[in-house]
């Protein structure tokens, strides 16, 4: 994630979107870490609201795959369609079987809980 910052000086803001606290808590300290901005959301529409919003500056999406109100799946498909180019990461703690249910993982995927060094790692 370090390289995208580094690419565009404008693309700063990571949006990471959880219905988690802790989760959000987390990660917006792991991203600050490195030196990016972080917006958060608490479901999926507060995702793509800010998303629409802030999309010139935002450099990563981190978005939970289970959430209420909208999904990190339709989130996803939602901003691949606007932006194509868009980095996205979902993550999620539930086991692969549960995924692979949920199905359509055609996304960059990390395990919760995970570390904030895994953050640092993960393109």
């Amino acid at each position: 994630m370090r390289m995208a910052a580094e690419e565009n000086p404008d693309k700063t803001i990571v949006l990471v979107v959880d219905d988690e606290a802790t989760i959000l808590r987390s990660a917006s300290a792991a991203l600050a870490g490195i030196g990016l901005r972080v917006i958060v959301a608490e479901n999926g529409h507060a995702g793509w609201e800010a998303f629409t919003k802030f999309q010139d500056e935002i450099c990563l999406v981190l978005a939970d795959i289970v959430m209420p109100v909208m999904n990190g799946l339709e989130l996803a498909e939602r901003i691949r369609e606007m932006r194509p180019e868009m980095k996205l990461l979902l993550m999620s703690g539930y086991s692969d079987k549960a995924l692979e249910i949920e199905g359509r993982l055609n996304f960059a995927f990390i395990r919760k809980p995970f570390l904030p060094a895994d953050l640092h790692s993960t393109h």
